[in-house]
C-alpha cells in the first residue's frame, strides 16, 4: 500500500511535465548571411530564404563602422527610405543585434543612402515560440559559416501557469 501512495505523486510529476511545452528556440539570423547589411544585396530574397521568423528570434546586422547604420522605421519610412519617424538608430561599432520581441512586422533602412538601391529589410515575425524545426542551420554559400543558429531560450520564459506547474512538480517530488 505504501508502494502506491508513493507513485500517485510520481505519475502526477510525470503527467504535468508531459503538459509543458518543448523549450522554445529562438533563431538568430545574420541579416545579408555572409555579405552582411551591405549594399547591392537582395534582402527580399534573404527573407524568403529564412522565412518564417518567430517572436524571440534575433536579427544580427553586421556592417561596416561609418558606412553605414540601422534604423528601424515605421513601413511609411521603409517604402520611402525615410529617417524622420526613426523608431530606433544604431551606427555604432561594426555590428547590432536586434530581437524580434513581438510578433509583428519590423522595418529596417540604411539612412545613408543605400536604401533607396534596396538596402532595406522587412520581416514579419509570428506568434508562439520559435520551434525547433525553424531553427535548422544552413550554410552559406562561401562553405562554412552558419547564417542562422538556435539557442535554447531561458527557463523564464515560461509563461505564469508553467512555471506554477513546474513548482507543484518540484513539491511533489520532494514529498517522495
Amino acid at each position: 500500500m505504501c508502494h502506491r501512495r508513493r507513485m500517485v505523486p510520481a505519475l502526477l510529476v510525470v503527467a504535468v511535465v508531459a503538459l509543458l511545452p518543448a523549450a522554445a528556440v529562438a533563431t538568430n539570423y545574420t541579416v545579408g548571411d555572409e555579405k552582411g547589411w551591405n549594399p547591392d544585396v537582395d534582402y527580399t530574397a534573404w527573407v524568403k530564404k529564412h522565412r518564417p521568423f518567430y517572436k524571440g528570434d534575433w536579427l544580427l546586422f553586421e556592417y561596416q563602422n561609418g558606412r553605414s547604420d540601422v534604423v528601424q522605421v515605421d513601413e511609411v519610412g521603409y517604402d520611402n527610405c525615410d529617417k524622420a519617424s526613426a523608431l530606433s538608430s544604431y551606427s555604432k561599432g561594426h555590428s547590432y543585434a536586434f530581437q524580434l520581441k513581438e510578433a509583428k512586422d519590423y522595418f529596417f533602412i540604411c539612412s545613408y543612402g543605400y536604401c533607396y538601391n534596396g538596402m532595406k529589410l522587412a520581416v514579419t515575425a509570428k506568434k508562439g515560440p520559435a520551434s525547433a524545426s525553424s531553427s535548422s542551420s544552413s550554410s552559406s554559400g562561401s562553405g562554412g559559416s552558419s547564417s542562422k543558429s538556435a539557442t535554447a531560450s531561458s527557463s523564464s520564459s515560461l509563461a505564469p501557469p508553467y512555471a506554477a506547474f513546474v513548482a507543484a512538480a518540484a513539491l511533489l517530488l520532494r514529498m517522495l
